[in-house]
């Protein structure tokens, strides 16, 4: 019996158009991306900035009252080393460095009303950021705030 020998095409052909389209897809992406880092964690939000009423009655805050100031910084340069964060940080006026102290000062807080026999939910905690920070700034805030146990965490109007 005499076997038949398969003959293979000895030109083999590849598809250049697939090819093609894979690479210039792969272009337009790398093209791309390096570019949407900058914006990265900035939300822009145009938030109201009406006064309210003008007569309206001056109430005044209670005193067992934490406000968390938070400001915007211009980015990190040589010549402002302490903008690094990119944010200033304030607890009841008090400048702290970064979210770390923040987050241990209120704890602290907590604990030291706790003693104190306060009912802390009923102690307001306000989260006041102006319209630069970023609002990966603003969500650490609260994060802190949550962690050292306050429950009544309220928002102001950026400013």
């Amino acid at each position: 019996m005499a076997r038949k020998q398969k003959r293979f095409a000895s030109h083999i052909e590849l598809n250049m158009v697939p090819m093609i389209d894979v690479v210039f897809s792969l272009l337009i992406f790398l093209l791309i991306m390096p570019s949407s880092s900058d914006t990265e964690g900035y939300l822009p939000t145009n938030l109201p900035t009406g006064l309210g009423q003008q007569n309206a009655p001056v109430i005044e805050p209670p005193k067992n009252q934490l406000r968390i100031d938070l400001y915007h910084l211009e980015p990190y340069d040589d010549k402002h080393p302490e903008n690094k964060a990119g944010v200033s940080i304030h607890l009841n006026s008090e400048v702290l460095p970064d979210n770390k102290t923040l987050r241990a000062q209120l704890k602290a807080t907590h604990a030291a009303l706790a003693n104190s026999g306060v009912n802390i939910d009923k102690i307001p905690v306000l989260i006041s950021p102006d319209m630069g920070v970023w609002h990966k700034h603003v969500v650490a805030a609260f994060d802190a705030t949550v962690d050292a146990g306050f429950k009544n965490i309220q928002f102001t109007v950026p400013k």
